[in-house]
């Protein structure tokens, strides 16, 4: 946390985070006196943190039952699955048409890292999912356009990851496939076929919302 930023960025932060880790769960409700309490602070900077997590729809106010964490839907999943696989296209097109072959090579060994985790996975003994958001994060910065970048890094895509991050013990044997795509996803670009590359890129996000969909409760919809 930057200690240099205002106090109520620090607050929506240290929330932000709790409600992307799961700390604080789906729907649980926000009390201001217990906040308060917890950060130590005045209920003036909570009140402006509350303000802006409600603007990054992490919070919402209920009518006469105050702030609770927003409840991450099936619906909401699909739809910002579907967002992030037209922009991810994007991504491949411009990255095809830019990539180095040292970055390629950047990418290759990236994937060679996680080749390796593979065996511990399947036998149990690795307690994170693949690396995954690397692979994407670095072909977003090799696209070369910081306006893609900054909308592929909000706050609610975080929690979509978050919550990826919390089911994936339920989705272990995608790994060795989603591994498979992300080589797939990197022929292409050696091949500098951007639009290859996007279709892949497409299938593989695609394939991710359909198993966080089944993961998401209909009833929260």
């Amino acid at each position: 946390m930057d200690n240099s930023a205002p106090l109520s960025d620090q607050i929506v932060q240290i929330i932000s985070d709790a409600v992307i880790s799961g700390e604080f769960a789906e729907g649980e409700r926000l009390r201001e006196a217990e906040l308060a309490t917890r950060f130590g602070v005045s209920r003036a900077p909570l009140r402006e943190a509350m303000r802006l997590l409600e603007e990054r729809r992490l919070i919402e106010r209920l009518p006469y039952a105050g702030v609770r964490v927003v409840p991450l839907t099936a619906r909401m999943v699909s739809e910002l699955y579907e967002i992030r696989a037209a922009l991810e296209a994007i991504v491949c097109r411009r990255a095809a048409a830019r990539i180095t072959d040292t970055q390629i090579d950047e990418l290759e060994t990236m994937l060679e890292a996680e080749r390796s985790l593979l065996p511990l996975i399947e036998h149990g003994e690795q307690s994170r999912p693949l690396p995954i958001r690397d692979f994407h994060a670095r072909l977003a910065e090799i696209a070369d356009n910081s306006e893609l970048q900054s909308l592929l890094a909000t706050d609610l895509w975080r929690r979509a990851r978050g919550y990826y991050r919390r089911v994936w013990p339920d989705l272990a044997d995608r790994t060795r496939i989603a591994h498979a795509e992300h080589s797939a996803v990197l022929d292409a670009l050696r091949q500098r076929d951007g639009e290859l590359a996007a279709l892949l890129m497409r299938r593989h996000i695609e394939r991710s919302r359909a198993l966080l969909e089944s993961q998401v409760s209909p009833l929260a919809d």
